[in-house]
């Protein structure tokens, strides 16, 4: 799919205004109803989708520290560090991550299928704030301008990510609201499914308008990071924490993800090196392949 919209934007059958409405039906509209429908409806197992959790935060706390690392001894200067480490750690899970880990199961045993979904969806609604607070010091750090709109900037980020205001409504939803009514939920699911093959589709045709140009070097070694150390430290996590194979899996389909694409984004905003940001997730979603294809082979 990924393939078909990089073929479908390379013939311009897809303009880059249609590329854009992809996107945004997708980011404000597509994922959010799936996240929201999801998290209102299902039986959670709290202490395994907690323990999955905190496999997924660790992977992405040591990639971090290791991206600052790299881009220490690499010599990067200030507004590309940055983007660096937020290429490190930031993997573009909801675009990505969801629809790998929903096709992977689809054919399986629909109750197991249910759960494994389920602990997926809550892991999500769990980590997206994370990455968002995260990305915005590391990126304001990069610049030197922590100070007090830092502050006002995460509240900003968090209050008007769709995916984080469907998450937290879906969960009041469910403990405050009846069952979703029929006509509704039909709605939400039909849109929500909609959504995972329009966001591969317009992944690939992003990918087609970026450029690594002078950058494959720092571009790689985030890509490395992101893609290599990311599984391998979420599987010495999930060794330590006895997770078993089906959260296992889950965690680290969610780490071998590629580079979020939000990430060029929020580099722009911030006033980071976006053109790395760029390189970095055009590179890291080639390489995901491998990395997404030895997860799904292994489990």
């Amino acid at each position: 799919m990924i393939a078909l919209g990089a073929i479908l934007r390379r013939t311009r059958f897809l303009s880059s205004e249609i590329v854009t409405g992809l996107n945004n039906i997708v980011f404000w509209v597509g994922l959010p109803s799936l996240l929201f429908y999801q998290i209102a409806t299902a039986e959670y197992d709290y202490p395994l989708a907690g323990k999955t959790f905190l496999v997924v935060l660790a992977g992405t706390l040591l990639c971090v520290v290791v991206g600052y690392i790299v881009a220490m001894i690499l010599g990067l200067p200030g507004p590309s560090i940055g983007a660096f480490v937020q290429g490190a750690f930031r993997g573009n899970l909801y675009y990505v991550g969801l629809a790998v880990l929903l096709y992977s199961i689809s054919n399986g045993n629909p109750v197991s299928a249910e759960r494994t979904k389920n602990i997926a969806i809550l892991v999500l609604a769990l980590i997206i704030p994370v990455y968002n607070i995260t990305a915005v010091i590391v990126l304001l750090a990069g610049r030197q301008r922590l100070d007090r709109r830092v502050f006002t900037r995460l509240i900003r980020q968090v209050v008007t990510n769709p995916l984080i205001v469907a998450c937290a409504a879906g969960v009041i939803y469910q403990f405050v609201f009846p069952p979703l009514p029929l006509a509704i939920s039909r709605t939400l699911t039909s849109v929500g499914q909609v959504s995972l093959p329009l966001a591969l589709i317009a992944v690939g045709a992003a990918l087609v308008e970026s450029k690594i140009g002078g950058y494959a070097l720092w571009a790689f070694s985030a890509s490395a990071i992101k893609i290599v150390i990311a599984p391998l430290a979420g599987l010495l996590a999930a060794i330590m924490l006895n997770l078993g194979p089906g959260e296992t899996k889950i965690a680290l389909i969610f780490m071998a993800c590629p580079t979020a694409a939000v990430s060029y984004v929020m580099a722009e905003q911030l006033g980071a090196d976006e053109k790395l940001s760029a390189a970095i997730v055009t590179l890291s979603t080639v390489l995901s392949v491998i990395s997404l294809s030895i997860v799904l082979a292994v489990f």
